[in-house]
């Protein structure tokens, strides 16, 4: 236990200091004991045959750990707002990436317009707190259903189509929901919606610098630990779903949509389950962005992110819990740290991908093969 906890502290104290390094030298430096580690565990099998036990029969430990790190993070970055929002934003991405990894890992329906029912979120929000004058705490749950309601209207001619045609019914939604955006008057057109309130809970408004333990954290880090929340509370929702008689009714749709007939599964049903829940998860990480930010407009939810929400799930491993966490810790934090690619970004994107299904399709952290005692 003790080599799982000092394994998770090393791997915290170099992300800090890749995350902090500003200076050629400092950043070197980091990049060099990454690469140290990392060749350590490479020529050293007994090390990495009892980290590999370690995690394994101290799982509980490991999470623990795991967590309080997690929530000592803003701790470490109190002195860069940037990246405490930078890591907000990633912990939104694993909960957006639960709720696609479900669709498309775990069921095998494409859905190549998360960005969409991210915005669908979003929008809900904003118009409900902006026009309709609710408070935020309250609109925040509705835009997650919405994002369901529209959804189940999408799946019927998701229902009639496969393959590629799937695909492009879901591209075409998220260029539609687009320019209904840009246009739509009550929407606010290509301005968006402005100054939506923000989260406010038993009076807090989290706009307001939190002290905690004699430190004082810049005001991301209220929506960084109700992301985090939110994360965790996630994952362990679809972890449950996964390992449940839903999980494997879906898996085996996605396999064998025959096989899964004469076990007497609805493949309607199962499917739309599938959609509707992963939208939700879509939907509340859409609108929980809308006030964060207390801004949106067309832009935040372009094709464009739909690419990165899918390459999250390519990048940690299809199907895979974990790795959807791992895809979008390391995808949404490294093009910040290399921000003077800002205009290759999609292209690195693609490149990532295309190297992930040659070399390492089932991704870095490959789904585990269910097993049943």
């Amino acid at each position: 236990m003790i080599l799982v906890w000092a394994a998770e502290l090393v791997l915290f104290a170099l992300v800090v200091a890749g995350i902090l390094a500003e200076r050629p030298l400092p950043l070197g430096a980091t990049a060099a004991a990454g690469v140290a580690v990392v060749a350590v565990l490479r020529w050293v099998p007994s090390l990495r045959r009892a980290l590999a036990s370690g995690f394994a029969a101290h799982r509980a430990a490991a999470l623990a750990g795991g967590g309080a790190l997690a929530l000592a993070l803003p701790f470490a970055l109190s002195a860069s707002p940037y990246w405490t929002f930078v890591a907000t934003l990633a912990l939104l991405y694993v909960t957006i990436g639960q709720g696609l990894n479900l669709q498309i890992g775990t069921a095998g329906v494409l859905n190549l317009a998360g960005a969409a029912f991210a915005g669908l979120g979003g929008y809900t929000v904003g118009l409900l707190t902006v026009s309709a004058g609710w408070p935020s705490w309250l609109a925040l749950p509705v835009g997650p259903l919405v994002a369901v309601a529209v959804g189940t209207l999408l799946f019927v001619p998701i229902l009639k189509t496969r393959g590629h045609y799937l695909a492009l019914v879901t591209i075409a939604f998220v260029f539609i929901f687009n320019i209904l955006m840009n246009n739509l008057e009550f929407t606010g057109g290509p301005q968006g919606i402005k100054n939506i309130p923000t989260l406010r809970v038993f009076g807090w408004a989290f706009t307001t610098r939190p002290t905690l333990f004699g430190v004082t954290l810049p005001a991301h880090a209220n929506f960084y630990f109700a992301a985090l929340a939110m994360a965790a509370l996630t994952t362990a929702v679809i972890r449950r779903l996964h390992d449940s008689w839903l999980g494997l009714a879906l898996n085996t749709v996605r396999d064998d949509e025959i096989a899964a007939k004469c076990c007497g599964i609805s493949l309607t049903r199962a499917k739309l389950t599938a959609f509707s829940i992963g939208n939700l998860f879509i939907g509340l990480g859409g609108g929980f962005y809308a006030v964060m930010v207390g801004f949106v407009s067309p832009p935040d939810f372009d094709f464009g992110y739909s690419l990165i929400m899918l390459s999250v799930i390519i990048i940690g491993g299809v199907d895979s819990i974990p790795g959807v966490v791992l895809g979008a810790l390391l995808l949404l934090p490294l093009p910040e740290r290399f921000r003077f690619l800002h205009e290759y970004r999609l292209l690195l994107y693609g490149i990532v991908i295309v190297l992930m299904l040659l070399y390492r399709p089932r991704g870095l952290w490959p789904a585990a093969v269910r097993r049943y005692r």
